[in-house]
């Protein structure tokens, strides 16, 4: 059996959130339980995600599943940098309204 894939969520100087590596079916729980904290009020919480590699459906979910628990608190994430196959994801599955990827 193989190792679950690497991800790493890493916060830069600016505040900007930075997410590294894969998210996928083998290690979204794990990435769920690492959920951003955004503020409650004010800026919105900008997570780079030009380090993601390979995305598929489950790093859809995940974003997903980030934006809507932000929301619940108040806040918001603002994903930036997004890589190009995760935008065409995006758009082929419906959901770059609920995403907002930049």
């Amino acid at each position: 059996m193989s190792a679950a894939p690497y991800f790493n969520v890493e916060s830069d100087t600016l505040g900007t959130l930075r997410v590294s590596g894969a998210i996928t079916f083998t290690n979204a729980g794990r990435a769920l339980a690492h959920m951003p904290q955004a503020p409650r009020e004010g800026t919105p919480l900008a997570i780079d995600l030009s380090a993601l590699e390979n995305s598929d459906s489950a790093t859809l979910a995940v974003l997903i599943a980030w934006a809507a628990a932000a929301r619940a608190r108040g806040g918001a994430l603002r994903y930036v940098r997004a890589p190009q196959g995760l935008l065409n994801l995006s758009r082929l599955c419906g959901v770059e309204r609920l995403l907002d990827l930049q």
